[in-house]
């Protein structure tokens, strides 16, 4: 593969100690299947080979302390602990997955030339809260199953991953392999459900029973450990409820490279991780292009899943493959293709363009709504996201009860950018969420499907609180270097575009 010269000098410059503070490592492709990942004290070169259908990998060289060396899932447990160890230093992270993690990244065709990603202190667009990186807390997010077809196993001392999430409710419902299934090489995978799963099932969470219907809450990037700890505060019955009935991973579900937003949406819809979805961050460069894809721009959230890649199921897709006539929904979800019934696809047909006026927004205490115009204007959006599938419940949307229903609410997320994730703010709105999620629930019992239906609570990705001493950009460092290049991303760097 060509590479530019001026590659060496960025990442020469980009894990000198001089940004020590700020890169936690840079990570770049060597060759086909060979990688290096650098920090101020250290270096790794890997390799991937293919073996019975999955990957495996070979450390070939390392200098210094191998920066991805502790790939441990049970760093930083425990709100209270993960507080009083804010802002950890690399050499005390833990990175999960990360030669798969990253290898999977580089798969894409339009990934970057070099991947830079932030230290957990590093204060960037000046959120609190922060996300986007391989570390422990920021790729942590909580997963939760309970209902039918779910063991009731409680609290369990490991780790899922979020590409895991899509095979695991596709066993939950009893669905059809994909006779044309590819794994996580490209390889054909028998018996996979989806048609390119890179993930696994948690077959041990299941009691083999099929859900006639399944309900997914996605809390975009809560925090795990915060979770757990309002639940256990007796802050959120609702999930409470759930967890008394059901199973939740102790150490999480742990986010694909890029830890963001609609990389890891897809990715627990698709079970393909980011590099192989074509989704592979909320912004990325084109070959050939000079003005970035942003999907998280107005018109770009709703037209997502147009990027999705060729050979990719996503999970509404696959239900509809095992049951005819299926109806599924997705409220406010951005990969939403195969969906019946979608917040998303009402906007892009014009059939809805305005958000519910405030006043008529349920489960917003004044105390909450003083938390900021954000925090007011996405409570609007997940209001709209739990109304949706509430009508759909009530047959509003479909002639049949929802297969599968997706839930996406953005609260926790926003909330946790700017109060941190262990800010009231972040609090509140998983306290705001639990109620919307309470709400559900109660339809679903009114619908007489309760005993039926199996629910699952997930997010994206975690959240972990950033310093705001630490307030600072590498962008003059780069300039100095006098070489063509754009950022995208907060850490994609392409040579040659300016």
């Amino acid at each position: 593969m060509p590479v530019d010269p001026a590659l060496d000098d960025f990442e020469n410059l980009l894990s000198d100690s001089a940004l020590g503070e700020l890169v936690e490592v840079t990570l770049r492709p060597l060759g086909p299947n060979t990688y290096r990942a650098r920090s101020e004290d250290g270096w790794v070169v890997f390799s991937r080979s293919a073996a019975d259908g999955a990957w495996v990998f070979e450390e070939l060289e390392v200098g210094g302390r191998n920066p991805l060396g502790d790939q441990a899932t049970d760093r930083f447990l425990g709100h209270a602990h993960e507080r009083s160890m804010r802002f950890p230093h690399r050499s005390t992270n833990a990175y999960p997955h990360a030669y798969d993690s990253v290898a999977q990244f580089f798969d894409a065709r339009y990934a970057p030339d070099l991947l830079v990603t932030h230290t957990a202190a590093h204060f960037t667009g000046g959120y609190l809260g922060q996300h986007g990186s391989l570390g422990t807390v920021q790729a942590r997010a909580p997963f939760l199953a309970s209902g039918a077809g779910v063991r009731q196993l409680g609290v369990v001392d490991r780790a899922t991953r979020v590409v895991n999430i899509a095979p695991t409710i596709a066993a939950l419902m009893g669905l059809d392999p994909n006779p044309a299934a590819t794994g996580p090489t490209g390889a054909p995978r028998p018996g996979a459900f989806l048609a390119r799963q890179d993930g696994d099932t948690e077959w041990d969470i299941l009691t083999g029973e099929s859900a006639g219907h399944v309900v997914v809450f996605l809390l975009d990037g809560c925090n795990a450990n915060l979770l757990n700890d309002v639940i256990d505060a007796g802050e959120a019955p609702n999930m409470a409820r759930l967890l008394g009935t059901g199973t939740m991973f102790g150490r999480g579900s742990i986010a694909s490279l890029p830890t963001a937003t609609l990389a890891n949406h897809t990715t627990a819809i698709t079970g393909a991780h980011p590099g192989h979805s074509g989704i592979l961050h909320n912004n990325w460069i084109e070959p050939g292009a000079t003005e970035p894809v942003d999907l998280l721009s107005l018109g770009g959230m709703f037209t997502a899943s147009q990027h999705l890649a060729a050979g990719v199921e996503t999970i509404f897709e696959a239900v509809h493959r095992s049951r005819p006539g299926a109806f599924n929904a997705a409220t406010f979800e951005y990969c939403d293709r195969g969906a019946d019934f979608s917040s998303f696809e009402l906007v892009r047909s014009g059939r809805q363009d305005t958000l519910p006026d405030l006043d008529s927004v349920d489960h917003l205490s004044a105390e909450h709504a003083s938390f900021g115009d954000l925090y007011r204007f996405i409570s609007r959006v997940d209001h709209q996201s739990t109304t949706h599938l509430l009508e759909c419940w009530n047959g509003a949307h479909g002639d049949r009860l929802p297969d599968l229903s997706w839930c996406s609410l953005a609260l926790t997320d926003e909330a946790g950018h700017h109060s941190g994730p262990h800010g009231e703010g972040a609090r509140a709105a998983v306290r705001d969420s639990d109620a919307r999620i309470g709400d559900v629930l109660e339809a679903v019992e009114r619908a007489g499907v309760f005993d039926d239906s199996a629910f699952l609570v997930i997010a994206d990705h975690g959240m972990e609180q950033a310093d705001p001493d630490l307030d600072r950009t590498w962008d003059s460092e780069l300039a100095s270097l006098g070489v063509p290049y754009s950022e995208v991303g907060g850490g994609f760097i392409y040579l040659g575009v300016d």
